[in-house]
């Protein structure tokens, strides 16, 4: 049977381009989230984020970061003249790509390299519909005085990962994963079906996701998702005193191959893609099943897909969004899943530390459970301070946790109830 593995990694969060700063920043039970500087956010109900720490995202830059790669200055300067680094997340896409492609030895492509890649929302832009605003809204039935710009389709769903597979010259399929929350870990698991299936020989996957901007925090704000308070500790996942979410911005990738082909070119293995389940709550477009039903089902065929039991379990990498609903309902799921140990497995979230990644979310934490495997470390949870008797199960506290695991199961939860686990294996580890 053929294994799925991961062979390079690369991230980009509130903690600084590169993996090595966001293991540091966990290593350090650091937490990046701060007030909004991209943007006068001064009028807003929501003033902080996990923003990613880049003064200005432009061509001289994004080409200096993305060396040594082949062709990255004429790609970074065709991104800022088409106006695509106006999506922030273009950037991150194409920065956690290469970080992976390095990482993994710069492998050589073929007719069997795929993309599979999560992206948030198309980017809309204030400035765009200028020529139609009046007073304090958008008359879409003016007559402009001048031609409008095509406002549709500026910044398309699958910009950034176009660009991507054109920097690392991947010529097969391009799949785009738009499921919400769970966008990340769904690309991740994709790319580990088409290995297992011989369909591909090598994955350039993840996500990139940046809600950091008017539209997105304004929007957000309007569900009612964000923490009202406008204070570093925005987000604290699990705790008792939680009151909703921290938006953050940033991304992750992977590159994920064939065991023996990586074997065979030396590569190092990071990680085993040992299993996933997905589901579908079917409840309701912006809460979960308070009973964490469906989403343990997911965590259960992760396993079952994984051919490991409860017991080699280690650590769980939760959703753990800080909201009111979500961390009960995801608890039960845990307990529900892991059975016995289901209150002894440690737990934790980082979204107190980097905010909400949203469609990208899957993909950084992902990255953060490498941090168990390569420094023997499980990430803390920002913020969490006061036990809530509603999530019965062992969650870390706001320092890492040092221990040495087999197995970690990785949850992304997204609206419309869309649930994933995907479960790593120590690459130490035989099976």
């Amino acid at each position: 049977m053929r294994r799925a593995v991961i062979t390079g990694a690369g991230a980009v969060s509130a903690f600084g381009v590169g993996l090595p700063a966001l293991f540091d920043g966990l290593a350090e039970g650091r937490a990046a989230v701060r007030g909004i500087r991209s943007f006068d956010a001064s009028t807003f109900p929501v003033r902080v984020a996990g923003e990613v720490p880049v003064a200005a995202i432009d061509a001289e830059w994004l080409a200096r970061e993305l060396a040594p790669v082949p062709g990255a200055e004429a790609i970074a300067e065709e991104a800022a003249v088409t106006g695509a680094l106006r999506d922030r997340k273009v950037a991150f896409a194409l920065l956690a790509a290469a970080e992976a492609w390095r990482t993994a030895g710069s492998p050589v492509t073929g007719p069997k390299s795929r993309l599979s890649f999560a992206a948030g929302l198309e980017q809309a832009f204030f400035e765009d519909l200028a020529p139609l605003w009046t007073g304090r809204s958008v008359d879409w039935s003016r007559e402009p005085d001048a031609p409008l710009p095509a406002v549709r389709f500026r910044s398309p769903v699958d910009l950034g990962p176009r660009i991507v597979a054109r920097l690392l010259r991947l010529r097969g399929p391009l799949v785009i994963h738009s499921s919400a929350c769970a966008a990340g870990a769904l690309a991740v698991a994709h790319a580990a079906m088409m290995i297992e299936r011989g369909e591909a020989d090598l994955v350039l996957c993840g996500g990139a996701d940046s809600m950091v901007n008017p539209l997105g925090i304004g929007g957000l704000a309007r569900i009612g998702a964000p923490s009202p308070r406008n204070e570093p500790d925005a987000c604290r996942p699990f705790d008792r005193r939680r009151d909703g979410l921290a938006i953050g911005e940033g991304g992750a990738a992977f590159v994920v191959e064939d065991e023996s082909q990586a074997r065979s070119r030396g590569a190092q293995v990071r990680a085993h893609i040992l299993g996933w389940g997905s589901t579908q709550d079917g409840y309701r477009a912006t809460a979960p099943r308070p009973d964490g039903a469906a989403a343990r089902r997911a965590m259960e065929r992760a396993l079952r897909r994984a051919g490991v039991t409860a017991e080699r379990v280690g650590y769980v990498n939760a959703h753990g969004t800080g909201t009111p609903l979500n961390d009960p309902a995801e608890s039960r799921a845990i307990l529900g899943a892991l059975g016995a140990r289901g209150a002894e497995v440690p737990v934790s979230s980082i979204k107190g530390a980097l905010g909400h990644l949203m469609s990208a979310s899957g993909a950084i934490e992902l990255a953060a459970c490498l941090l168990a495997f390569e420094r023997g470390l499980l990430a803390g949870t920002a913020h969490h301070r006061e036990r809530d008797p509603d999530c019965p199960i062992d969650v870390i506290g706001e320092r890492p946790r040092r221990a040495r695991v087999e197995v970690v199961l990785s949850n992304s939860f997204g609206f419309g109830g869309q649930n994933v686990t995907v479960a790593l294996g120590n690459p130490e580890d035989a099976s």
